[in-house]
């Protein structure tokens, strides 16, 4: 199996990336300077050319604190590069593995939170991962969303 991981550096796609070297699959990964989510038009060539078998997202603006000064890039990468990269797979007929956070959430649930709970993100960080997902789950049926 091909997999395309987007995001490279961040410690879910160095996770996955190790684990792919470790199985039969074959595990290709690019950083922003080869695969940059907030282009659609990179997105698109990029998975034509390598024909992955599942795509996965683990690119994302994560620098919480910053992203409430920086909202544009939070956006930028969260939401519309989730879409371009949703986009791309939907056209392609290919599976998609979308990560996202547990920051779509408040925090002031009492037990774990369950998949179905209502979100509340409290600032541009959540509400940017939040929004990926919405536009994930509005594009492409075969989806899988983890929130880490």
């Amino acid at each position: 199996m091909k997999i395309l991981v987007a995001g490279k550096s961040g410690q879910v796609a160095t996770e996955l990336i190790l684990e792919g070297e470790q199985s039969l699959h074959e595990v290709i990964s690019f950083g922003r300077d080869k695969l940059d989510i907030r282009k659609a038009d990179q997105v698109k060539q990029c998975i034509t050319e390598i024909k992955p078998d599942i795509v996965i997202n683990a690119a994302a603006y994560t620098a919480v604190d910053k992203a409430e000064e920086d909202s544009d890039q939070a956006y930028a990468i969260n939401r519309d590069g989730a879409q371009h990269l949703a986009e791309s797979c939907k056209a392609q007929g290919i599976p998609f593995i979308h990560i996202s956070t547990d920051y779509v959430f408040d925090g002031s649930h009492p037990t774990p939170y369950d998949e179905d709970d209502p979100v509340s993100p409290l600032g541009v960080y959540g509400q940017s991962k939040w929004a990926g997902e919405e536009v994930v789950r509005a594009i492409i049926n075969e989806h899988i969303i983890l929130r880490t």
